[in-house]
């Protein structure tokens, strides 16, 4: 008999502790209180507490309660990480993600004006094509420039347009100019395409050759601005060049922006006789046209 009621008692403490979990989508769902598993009421995580019983749980972190967050695991699926409450604070136990919440970034900001200058009009310049200069973009070390990074990578100089990638791996590399202004002669009844280029080149220690390995176009409305009379000097037709590139770069690599384009007329009557000769395109430094490059390397 003392037999039969030992067993019964081992046997209803096995069906105790083996509840089954319970998973649902319904915010009113209440949760066996013997699950070893369930799931967030939005749908985003899954909880695994450690123990069942509040009595055995560590106190709540600020900001969390409930028997579900209190000495729990979670599984998020938007950011792919594992986080464990120990009762004091969320500490993220997945190492990748860990090592990607490391990453670290170096922001270079764009110092000067620079123009890429299409030549000049002369007497007249209707029906014509002006390919503008390649510039180089120079950036500088001054406030507020940061680097995080910088054993990884490093301007050539205080000021300089050459970033120099100083170890080996993964990098995502973004760049915005603000406006460009843009000049051009008197015109009339013209139809022109303005399109400024920049460019993102890359030289090596064993190859001191400057290769493009990104290029970012602007073109003015619909390919080409239709306009009775374009008055001389500096304007802004609402182009800027942006761009973010990932790439892997090696020990001894170079990186550097140019700036170039063209201004094809063709329609029109154009002269620099009046009120204006220089045609070019320009980043300057007032306003939403200061810019800056921004160089994060990615640690997987």
């Amino acid at each position: 008999m003392n037999t039969k009621i030992i067993f019964l008692i081992f046997l209803i403490y096995g069906l105790k502790i083996s509840a089954q979990a319970g998973i649902s989508k319904n915010p009113s769902f209440e949760l066996d209180s013997r699950a070893l598993l369930h799931v967030k009421q939005d749908n985003f995580a899954a909880r695994m507490p450690r123990a069942d019983l509040t009595s055995l749980l560590p106190a709540s972190a600020s900001g969390t309660t409930g028997n579900g967050t209190q000495g729990s695991i979670i599984f998020n699926r938007e950011t792919g990480s594992i986080v464990q409450n120990d009762g004091t604070a969320w500490k993220i136990s997945d190492p990748i993600v860990t090592t990607m919440k490391s990453n670290k970034m170096a922001r270079f900001i764009r110092t000067g004006t620079v123009t890429s200058s299409c030549g000049t009009c002369g007497i007249a310049c209707g029906l014509t094509v002006r390919t503008c200069s390649t510039t180089n973009i120079t950036f500088t070390n001054s406030s507020p420039v940061l680097n995080d990074i910088s054993s990884s990578v490093s301007l050539a100089a205080a000021n300089s347009n050459v970033i120099n990638i100083n170890q080996k791996g993964l990098y995502k590399v973004s760049f915005k100019s603000g406006a460009i202004d843009i000049s051009s002669p008197l015109c009339l009844g013209v139809v022109i395409n303005l399109q400024s280029r920049l460019n993102l080149e890359l030289s090596t220690s064993s190859d001191a050759t400057w290769r493009p390995i990104n290029n970012t176009a602007s073109n003015s409305t619909a390919g080409a601005l239709s306009v009775s009379t374009l008055a001389p000097g500096s304007i802004d037709v609402g182009q800027s060049l942006t761009f973010t590139y990932v790439g892997v770069f090696n020990v001894g690599d170079k990186l550097r922006l140019t700036l170039n384009g063209t201004q094809n007329i063709g329609t029109g009557a154009c002269t620099g006789l009046l009120g204006g000769n220089d045609m070019y395109f320009a980043m300057n430094k007032t306003g939403n046209a200061v810019s800056e490059i921004i160089i994060e390397k990615i640690n997987m």
